[in-house]
């Protein structure tokens, strides 16, 4: 009889379409984050967010475009075991190779994501350089139009005595005060024009400041969706392993360390039955997904995050909430 249990994935009452949220939740808040107006400049050699996030995509591309597998080739070669012992071990090597390697595509984007939630929350922290105001400027121009009118004081026509010395003596004095209401204009008109440039600045930097922390928020949610999307491939993997582990308990063919079954336990049992049917579902459903709606909704983001248009906003939306809604029906009947 079957008695040994050596599964640690995920049982058939344990599926459900919430396992694939994730796969869409990463595509939708790659959406939002490309609805952010600007760009940010991350600082240092990482350059801006939407350059990076262009790279981000191109890896969740890679992801989502794996090969979904014939859903019948566990089963058949299970079937076969008997006159083919070794074909079962053969399918699964070739199945683990795949969905491992999607796993680690997952792996590297969610601390790909971390990168980009801890750089736009440094620019959130970041304190403008220079904390000028809108009334520092006004403070500048009143100095300047101030020196502007003493300029025109000082340019005023001088009565003048009919004696050469005083003459002499009144319009040197004149030059001198001209010439200093001159360079108080100079310097205020400096002032105002450096105000000016740290104003802007300091706007600026608010305001990028404030998106920074809008992209923030939505990359710790970034990071989440793709240690969902990493745990949904995990899941798929140990199934793979658990089938390998069973199919050399029942066969005989998995190693020095499986213990080989008893007589009359040649058939399939049950356990080993339903978990070929959890793998195979779970990875022809994820394959659906990305191929009949992400991976269109995808290239849109990557359209918006190019062009900074904001008119795929609204679609990538709606596809996502669509793609949310056929999540059920991605699943065979009875599984979740």
């Amino acid at each position: 009889m079957w008695t040994q249990d050596i599964t640690r994935a995920i049982r058939p009452s344990e599926v459900s379409p919430e396992l694939l949220q994730p796969l869409v939740t990463v595509v939708a808040t790659l959406g939002k984050l490309g609805a952010i107006p600007g760009d940010i400049s991350l600082g240092g050699n990482m350059g801006s967010l939407q350059a990076r996030l262009l790279t981000f995509s191109s890896g969740v591309r890679r992801a989502m475009v794996h090969p979904d597998g014939d859903a019948t080739l566990l089963r058949c070669a299970l079937g076969a075991s008997k006159e083919q012992p070794g074909a079962p071990t053969a399918i699964t090597d070739s199945w683990q190779e795949a969905v491992t390697t999607v796993k680690d595509i997952w792996a590297e984007l969610q601390e790909d994501a971390a990168c980009l939630r801890d750089a736009c929350g440094n620019v959130a922290a970041a304190k403008a350089a220079t904390e000028a105001t809108k009334g520092h400027l006004v403070e500048a121009v009143t100095r300047e139009d101030k020196a502007h009118k003493g300029l025109i004081a000082a340019t005023r026509v001088v009565p003048l005595s009919s004696e050469v010395a005083q003459v002499t003596e009144v319009v040197a004095a004149h030059d001198m005060r001209v010439a200093e209401a001159k360079e108080g204009l100079q310097a205020a008109t400096k002032a105002t024009e450096e105000v000016a440039v740290a104003v802007v600045a300091s706007v600026a930097a608010k305001e990028r400041g404030q998106h920074a922390a809008v992209a923030h928020g939505f990359l710790v949610q970034l990071v989440a969706a793709c240690m969902g999307a990493y745990n949904y491939y995990s899941h798929v993997e140990h199934c793979l392993k658990d089938i390998k582990a069973m199919v050399g308990v029942t066969t005989g063919y998995a190693g020095p360390d499986v213990p080989k079954a008893t007589q009359g336990d040649m058939g399939i049992p049950k356990e080993l039955a339903e978990i070929v049917v959890v793998a195979e579902a779970l990875w022809d459903a994820s394959a659906r997904l990305t191929q009949e709606h992400l991976l269109g909704t995808l290239r849109g983001i990557r359209s918006l995050l190019a062009t900074s248009s904001v008119t795929e906003v609204t679609k990538v939306t709606q596809r996502c909430q669509e793609a949310t809604d056929a999540l059920p029906g991605l699943l065979p009947p009875g599984l979740c």
